[in-house]
Formats: C-alpha cells, sequence, structure tokens
C-alpha cells in the first residue's frame, strides 16, 4: 500500500494541489485522504465505497482513474485478508461515505438527462433544417414551371415581343458554397461535460495525457489515425470531419478507441 499512496501524494504535490483544496472539490474528508496518503488502510472503508474515494483522488490530480482504482481494489483486498487473519474487524461505512456515493450517483443521473437534452435537441435541429431546405427547393421549382401570362390588350394574333436574354448568373438558382475540405485526412475534435481524464495519440505519437475540465474542447489533425484513451466516456461529445460521432460509453465507462482514415465512418451517427 506504501508505493500506491506515496505515488498519489506525490501527484498532488507535483501539481501544486493541497489536501484541503482537494476535500472541498471532492467532499471527501481530510481525514480519510490524510489516511489514503499514509496507506492507512484501517481509516478508510472497503467496497465501492473506498473505490470511488480513490477515483475522485486520482481525476484530481491527473493519474488514470481506472488503473489507480484497480490497484488500490487488489491491494485493500490483500489488506482485508490479512486482517481477517488476524481477526480484525473493517471500520463501519460512516454517513459521510454513504452521503459521498449519493451525491456521485446524483451527477451521474444528471448528466444522462443533460446528455438526453441534447441528443433531443440536435435532432430538433436537424429536422428544422431539412424542413427549410425541403421549403426553399419547393419554391424555386414552382418558380421555373410556371409560365409567363399574356400583357393586357395584346392580340393572340400579334407575336408577343422576344424577352431579353437573361444574364447568365440569374440562369439557375444560386448554389451555396460547399465547405472547404479539411486539413488533414482525419479532423477530430471534442468537448468534455464533465472532469474527464483522456490521453491522445496522433499518427503514432503521444500528444496529450491530462485532466479536462467540463467545457473544455480540443481540435485533432491527423494524417493516418487518432487514438484516445478516454477514462470517462460518458462526459465525451465528439464530431469526426465536422460530422456527429457515435458516444464512447456511458459515465463512468474507460473506453479506448483508435480512428483512422479507413474506419472512420463507423464510429458515425
Amino acid at each position: 500500500m506504501s508505493d500506491l499512496a506515496s505515488r498519489l501524494k506525490h501527484a498532488r504535490e507535483s501539481r501544486e494541489v493541497s489536501l484541503q483544496d482537494i476535500a472541498a472539490r471532492t467532499k471527501i474528508s481530510p481525514v480519510a485522504l490524510e489516511a489514503l496518503e499514509r496507506g492507512d488502510v484501517s481509516k478508510l472503508p472497503g467496497g465501492i465505497f473506498g473505490r470511488a474515494f480513490v477515483k475522485a483522488y486520482a481525476i484530481e490530480v491527473g493519474l488514470d482513474p481506472d488503473e489507480t482504482v484497480a490497484e488500490f481494489a487488489a491491494l485493500i483486498a490483500q489488506a482485508e485478508a490479512d486482517a481477517a487473519a488476524r481477526g480484525a474487524i473493517r471500520p463501519e461505512v460512516t454517513a459521510d461515505d454513504r452521503a459521498f456515493l449519493e451525491r456521485q450517483q446524483r451527477a451521474i443521473r444528471t448528466l444522462r438527462i443533460v446528455l438526453a437534452i441534447v441528443a433531443i435537441g440536435a435532432v430538433a435541429a436537424l429536422f428544422w433544417q431539412l424542413r427549410t431546405l425541403w421549403a426553399r427547393s419547393t419554391t424555386v421549382s414552382s418558380a421555373v414551371t410556371t409560365p409567363p401570362s399574356t400583357p393586357a390588350g395584346t392580340s393572340p394574333s400579334t407575336p408577343a415581343p422576344e424577352p431579353l436574354e437573361p444574364p447568365a448568373a440569374s440562369a439557375a438558382p444560386a448554389r451555396a458554397t460547399p465547405p472547404a475540405p479539411p486539413s488533414a485526412p482525419l479532423v477530430v475534435e471534442f468537448e468534455v461535460t464533465g472532469d474527464c481524464w483522456i490521453q491522445i495519440t496522433t499518427d503514432g505519437k503521444p500528444t496529450t495525457s491530462q485532466l479536462f475540465r467540463a467545457g473544455e474542447r480540443r481540435r485533432l489533425e491527423a494524417q493516418r489515425e487518432v487514438s484516445l484513451d478516454v477514462g470517462n466516456a460518458g462526459t465525451f461529445l465528439w464530431t469526426i470531419n465536422g460530422r456527429p460521432a457515435k458516444p464512447l460509453g456511458n459515465p463512468g465507462v474507460h473506453s479506448r478507441t483508435r480512428v483512422t482514415a479507413g474506419n472512420y465512418q463507423t464510429f458515425l451517427q
């Protein structure tokens, strides 16, 4: 446990973040955080509560939350086995521990509702745009097919004056200028709706590995491929070459994705 504890403490100190700051953001008591950095298993709850503590701490200090939780679970299991052999009893889960877990569950439910609202809004906007384009095309078609009326006072036997030749520019309705092609075969843009650890590799070269805060965006360009290692897939919204892409997973799910110039269309909605 000392190796994990020292690594957590070193990561926090390297980011110049105090225990009080982490306690304020995660709502975990400073006593539990200090016990975690000391490797004092007796002061930490087991099961889902302990894993939730470690995951929240890892996100705040920029470590991979899933790998950190897995290492913690293995070590805590060994510690519990040793404690059971000695006849020791794990401390009961406190009311603060339960309140912390309930806050996390409420946040996940809220995030799912927000994502559903965003999806509905996107569908409604697309429907409105298609309806507008259809109405414009119908108007242009009617204007082209309607024959000109005979001017008043003109005899049917009298040939009507020949109309002037319209300018070449008015021979057809103006067409919208097509969008400029992307500067690279792969252009990936993403935004996170909640705090999310992401590791990015473009064309085989590591680009970044950091904790993205809610609302942060990033644009990536690559010639061959873009690899994404996303710690919380439910907060990840993205597009490929300007087109919406499918969600990578539910909130709290760890996702690894490799997008290439040959397979990117399989990720599009």
